[in-house]
């Protein structure tokens, strides 16, 4: 039917010349290969009709050939094997509310919109999952999870209408996430129909996880690399209370300066957004929630958790605010307060599309502490370029919205438009910024991205998505361009050294080298710190490349709560320098000679928060060397990033076999006066579980939960505490203790931390003379693993974190790799590994080939 684009839009012919219009006959046979299994009413052919899913909230419209309705996975399997079979591109579709151009059909095809799965499929409380069709309005699931006690936290500004298979596909930010998290810190598996038809389930993405992060790399994927058919994502316990504050200022500047005094006191809101002067006139109109229209700026501020901690917090924040000269401060005394201040908030773009044709809204994101320079940045721009442009910000996370009102049906005024767009995202990346937050990519920064990557880094994106989808079906011409050139830096080969040396590159340039070195001579190379992690995989097999002499802390932020570190840096020795400014990384241990870079490419776990989902919560960005000896860079130190492909989930538990990860950023928390640490002693295993798991129900749970049986030792349940709410989880504690009959005892610190050295001690006890494995499993199905273990002679001692579901095993040289949920043994001689399905093998095959094209790494699942 050929590419048919509308009026009034940017010029995108540049991009779709090359490619061939659909021709009629083809059309004409996917349409017949359809009308077998599907009803008449899921197909659309009649043009006015197709018209409507032409376009997202950008307002670009390209018509699409065909739309179809899928009402089964059973739909969009067949749906996906007729487009395979005819080589006709398939865009995936929720209710399109995107900002970005995203689920816009560029190129024609099919739209294939998955609105109509809506079904909520199960509610696990004990395990904090819900299991939910891809079209289940965001909206719909808070009400249906308030009633039970809990929320998901990830609540994008379309929340009433976005759907939670585009929250995902888009890696959905908000307001909440300055203190929750984005979309990926919450999706912990996915059902995924791949282009060729094929229909699995990912890995799942919680701290137990054994191989490649699937799932991490496909949040965020704009639906370019799979179709989500089902989504299981984490929830949370209500808070007990939550506070809504009003900050009013004379200027933005103020505001900012506000936000800043907030992060250095340790104080993270909830959420902390703003609008300047001209939003606050803007939505006021619209919406009369109460705004003060004469204020330079305002800061709605939201906290949450113990009612005791709240108000604390409130009083602080107070004077805080006072203390900045705000000429206003408001605290919501009623729902309907807070409720209308949201609803302000909320109704931003929408009363800004009262003002002119269209619209066009940018998302940016900047280190925190450079929020005020970027908003200027973009009035300058503004009035350079003759727009006038107003802002409001997720302002706790550095994420910038200016909002252009201009006339598509303009050509000259969409020049300017574009040019405007460009310097923007110019003026972002010049601050270290990224150039989407929370939008995505789409077609709106598909030809920004060379602001922010190079040509390699854009090169391995594009290989990344050939990996998942090798035609290229998914949603074209969306996230990233592969570029036309791709030069890497070739320097000349050093002599060869001999196989069984160690290497210890000092920079990144000598560890190009040496992986340059062995792609010239032809043999492995296998990456460790100090090589402790290794045994858990069997051992390194090849010859070693010690990153010990990376060692050098290259940025650290405190007011942006960043740090970027070179890989080798010892790990107990970062978290006591940490600790004397004030500030945490809860995944870094006490004591050992981990390497930061180990524990990261190994994905090590660690007691201290059981409800994160590993490393990948705490790590912003990633520079690594792959199996060419080019240098790439994924990520930035902002809080939010959605350009491009995470491409930073898929070194995180890699164990060096995409390539040698040299530097990392990671996200700090504060590291609060009052800490809680203790455990409770008990006989019965079982008793000790059932506590663990209706603590995790609550808000106020410990962060810290660990439950181990040592031999000879009666089970214990370690807890931890290192956030806000220290009273209150020390009375949930003592309240569930005394209703259960036994004592919990609060310890020292010092003290506390010695179970950890006990844990370093069994582990290298079993690799050496016995048997070490490891594992997870959902929550709710712990109760069965216990009295597996308990019962099981061969098992000498265990540990199982009940916030996460994982376990690890200490056993006698006889003990059988059968255990539910079991994921790795090794140890007297064995390894074994539980195998992913063969669609995932063949994919990680594929990914190994874009990063490793030499087979230089050392490979742990051949």
């Amino acid at each position: 039917m050929g590419i048919k684009s509308l009026a009034g839009q940017l010029d995108r012919h540049h991009l779709t010349e090359g490619y061939p219009a659909l021709e009629e006959h083809a059309l004409q046979e996917l349409i017949h290969d359809l009308e077998r299994f599907l009803e008449p009413q899921q197909i659309i052919v009649d043009y006015d009709q197709r018209i409507a899913f032409s376009y997202d909230a950008t307002g670009e419209r390209y018509v699409p050939d065909l739309v179809v309705f899928a009402k089964t996975d059973n739909d969009v399997e067949q749906v996906m094997r007729a487009c395979d079979k005819h080589h006709i591109y398939v865009i995936p579709r929720g209710s399109s509310s995107n900002l970005s151009g995203g689920t816009t059909p560029i190129l024609g095809g099919v739209v294939l919109t998955l609105t109509a799965q809506r079904d909520i499929l199960e509610i696990d409380t004990v395990s904090r999952e819900v299991r939910m069709k891809p079209g289940v309005v965001n909206w719909d699931l808070q009400q249906v999870l308030k009633p039970l006690g809990f929320f998901y936290p990830p609540d994008p500004a379309s929340h009433k209408i976005a759907t939670l298979g585009g929250n995902v596909a888009e890696n959905s930010g908000g307001p909440h996430c300055v203190k929750y998290g984005v979309t990926t810190n919450h999706v912990v598996q996915l059902q995924v129909v791949l282009a060729d038809g094929t229909k699995l389930w990912t890995p799942t993405a919680r701290d137990y996880r054994t191989d490649l992060d699937f799932t991490g790399i496909l949040v965020g994927s704009e639906g370019t690399m799979a179709i989500f058919t089902e989504i299981v994502a984490a929830i949370w316990p209500q808070p007990e209370t939550i506070k809504t504050m009003l900050g009013v200022f004379s200027s933005v500047e103020q505001a900012l300066d506000t936000v800043s005094a907030l992060i250095a006191q340790q104080i993270v809101p909830a959420t902390l957004e703003l609008l300047d002067k001209k939003s606050l006139q803007l939505v006021e109109s619209f919406v009369h929630a109460g705004y003060p229209v004469e204020a330079g700026a305002v800061l709605l501020i939201e906290v949450d958790g113990p009612s005791n901690d709240v108000l604390e917090k409130v009083a602080s924040i107070q004077e805080i605010v006072q203390q900045q000269g705000a000429t206003d401060f408001r605290i919501a005394t009623t729902d309907l307060e807070a409720d209308a201040l949201w609803r302000g908030r909320r109704s931003h773009y929408g009363a800004a599309a009262r003002l002119a044709p269209h619209l066009w809204i940018q998302d940016v994101t900047v280190p925190r502490p450079l929020l005020a320079a970027m908003m200027q940045d973009v009035l300058e721009i503004g009035h350079r370029y003759g727009f006038d442009i107003f802002c409001s910000a997720h302002a706790g996370d550095g994420n910038l919205h200016p909002i252009i009102t201009y006339n598509p049906a303009n050509p000259e005024e969409l020049q300017r438009l574009k040019e405007t767009d460009r310097a923007i995202l110019q003026a972002c990346v010049a601050r270290g910024g990224a150039i989407t937050g929370e939008h995505g990519v789409g077609i709106d920064k598909l030809e920004n991205m060379d602001l922010m990557y190079g040509p390699k880094e854009r090169q391995i994106m594009a290989q990344i998505k050939r990996a998942f989808d090798p035609k290229e079906l998914l949603n074209p011409l969306k996230v990233v361009l592969a570029p036309k050139t791709v030069t890497g830096d070739r320097p000349e080969l050093t002599e060869a050294i001999p196989r069984s040396s160690i290497w210890t590159p000092g920079s990144a340039e000598d560890l190009q080298d040496a992986i340059r070195t062995a792609i010239g001579k032809h043999f492995r190379v296998s990456i460790g710190g100090g090589f402790q992690r290794w045994p858990v995989v069997g051992g390194a097999p090849d010859t070693h490349i010690e990153m010990t002499a990376l060692n050098q802390l290259v940025d650290f932020d405190r007011d942006n709560l960043t740090l970027e570190v070179e890989a080798g840096f010892a790990a107990a020795k970062l978290l006591a320098l940490l600790h004397q400014q004030g500030l945490d990384v809860p995944l870094l241990p006490y004591t050992g000679e981990d390497t930061v870079g180990g524990l990261i490419a190994s994905n090590a776990r660690n007691w201290r928060n059981s409800f994160l989902f590993g490393w990948r919560d705490v790590v912003l960005g990633v520079e690594w060397v792959d199996g060419r000896g080019d240098v790439l860079r994924f990520g930035r130190k902002t809080m939010k990033n959605v350009a491009g492909y995470d491409v930073t989930k898929l070194a995180i538990g890699s164990w060096g076999t995409l390539g040698a990860i040299s530097k990392v950023i990671l996200r700090l928390r504060p590291y609060p006066k009052h800490r809680l640490f203790g455990y409770v002693s008990h006989s019965d295993a079982q008793t000790l579980l059932k506590m663990s798991l209706d603590l995790s129900g609550h808000y106020n749970r410990p962060e810290g939960m660990v439950l181990t049986h040592w031999r000879d030792e009666d089970p214990c349940l370690w807890l931890s505490h290192q956030d806000s709410g220290f009273h209150a989880t020390e009375s949930l504690v003592e309240s569930l203790c005394k209703k259960l009959g036994v004592h919990v005892t609060w310890v020292d610190e010092e003290l506390w931390k010695q179970w950890e050295q006990k844990r370093q001690e069994l582990i290298h006890w079993a690799l050496n003379h016995g048997i070490y494995g490891e594992g997870g499993l959902k929550v709710s199905r712990l109760e069965s693993l216990v009295q597996g273990l308990e019962g099981n002679h061969d098992v000498l001692s265990w540990i199982v974190y009940p916030g996460s579901g994982a376990f690890e095993i200490y056993g006698k040289s006889s003990f059988r790799s059968d255990v539910l949920g079991l994921q790795r043994v090794v140890g007297s001689g064995r390894y074994w590994e539980k195998p992913v399905e063969a669609a995932w093998q063949a994919i990680r095959k594929r990914l190994e080939q874009v990063f490793d094209p030499y087979e230089v790494f050392s490979k742990i699942h051949e």
